[in-house]
């Protein structure tokens, strides 16, 4: 079902819609804060350092005021009541747009950022020289935003920057070996079924599914079919986009495990922190507290190595963000080891991380924004 919007709400941009709410519920906010003591406001304004207080350091303008409220509204006691308490009374009153975040009846849609060209051009840069180095097989899957897909449908009349022409240039812009994935063509004839996350901007397993079966007959293997998996759904979730607003009209997300009835199994899998400390893990692991998607691969770090029982001898190098923690297991059935680094948490060279050469492909997946930010692809720095 579309959005409505009315009144007053109708005439705001989403920009002035975000600041009213923080603005509300910062007053609210201070208007409580005696009940909590004048220490609490005190203790979330000292810097890191506890050497000084870095609440109002200087005059406050209106600038340091709407950071003092996004502070406060994040930190101060009772923030997710309040925040619950406001975010429901804009969405009764007919708005449409809390901290970013875009509320339908379906789902949360985050609000899509421009993409800098300059920085995406010099992503492209640096992958041509990856592959220019070495002449390994290389795959590149930059993934759109749920809004790509469902924000014409949910979001009646609102204006929703696409980001396709600047990924479009970004492709474009890679050696012609490179081989690249149109994820969006992949995605849009699919939408009525569960893709992306309710109320997470990342895709589902089955969203990964089915990408995964475009890019592996690009990487040389057949997709193992759909009727030769078992789906499990282990739990529901809320995710980051629901942390944001907490509202709580749409549907929480569900974990699922996708078992391939004769497929290969994980002998091995080993973690690499950037602090040189190493953990073996396994996959499919409840976590305690933190991001749901860690259940996949466990919590973010520098490198993975995952073992199978394939003795085909094939190596697969992932460049990946979180994007693709739940495509892996898929990856699995076709590799006898994968080496995984997450460029988000990358802090040394590639070179120290990996041999590249000894791997038979590389595959790089990661959301827009991730290929936007040139900095996690310095590759060949320190």
């Amino acid at each position: 079902m579309k959005i409505k919007h009315s009144g007053r709400w109708k005439r705001r941009t989403a920009a002035q819609q975000a600041e009213a709410a923080y603005r509300w519920i910062a007053r609210l906010l201070w208007g409580v804060l005696p009940v909590f003591g004048i220490i609490s406001l005190f203790t979330y304004g000292i810097s890191p350092d506890h050497q000084q207080c870095s609440l109002f350091p200087t005059p406050v303008t209106a600038s340091i005021q709407q950071t003092a409220d996004k502070s406060l509204a994040n930190q101060a006691p009772g923030r997710d009541a309040m925040l619950r308490s406001v975010t429901n009374t804009i969405a009764a009153t007919g708005g449409f747009l809390i901290r970013d975040i875009y509320l339908t009846d379906q789902r949360l849609l985050e609000q899509p950022q421009p993409l800098d060209p300059a920085k995406l051009s010099d992503t492209a840069d640096q992958l041509n020289l990856l592959y220019q180095k070495f002449q390994i097989p290389m795959c590149v899957i930059a993934v759109p935003s749920a809004g790509e897909l469902y924000a014409q449908e949910l979001l009646d009349g609102v204006q929703f920057p696409s980001q396709l022409p600047e990924i479009e240039t970004f492709y474009q812009q890679m050696d012609s070996p490179i081989r690249k994935i149109d994820v969006y063509h992949v995605l849009y004839t699919l939408t009525d079924n569960y893709i992306y996350n309710r109320t997470d901007p990342r895709w589902t397993c089955y969203g990964a599914y089915c990408v995964y079966r475009t890019a592996i007959q690009k990487m040389g293997f057949s997709p193992v079919s759909f009727d030769q998996y078992i789906v499990t759904h282990v739990d529901t979730y809320r995710g980051s986009l629901y942390d944001a607003c907490l509202y709580d009209g749409v549907t929480p997300d569900v974990l699922d495990v996708y078992s391939c009835k004769s497929g290969s199994t994980v002998t091995q899998l080993t973690a690499y922190q950037a602090d040189g400390t190493e953990e073996s893990r396994e996959m499919y692991v409840q976590p305690d507290t933190g991001d749901p998607y860690a259940f996949y691969l466990g919590e973010d770090c520098e490198k993975l190595v995952i073992e199978t029982d394939l003795e085909n001898q094939r190596k697969l190098l992932v460049l990946k963000d979180a994007y693709a923690n739940c495509m892996i297991p898929f990856l699995l059935q076709h590799y006898s080891e994968i080496c995984v680094l997450d460029v988000t948490c990358m802090e040394h060279a590639l070179a120290e991380l990996a041999d590249v050469s000894e791997y038979s492909q590389i595959l790089v997946l990661c959301d827009a924004d991730t290929f936007a930010n040139d900095a996690y692809f310095d590759f060949f720095e320190t």
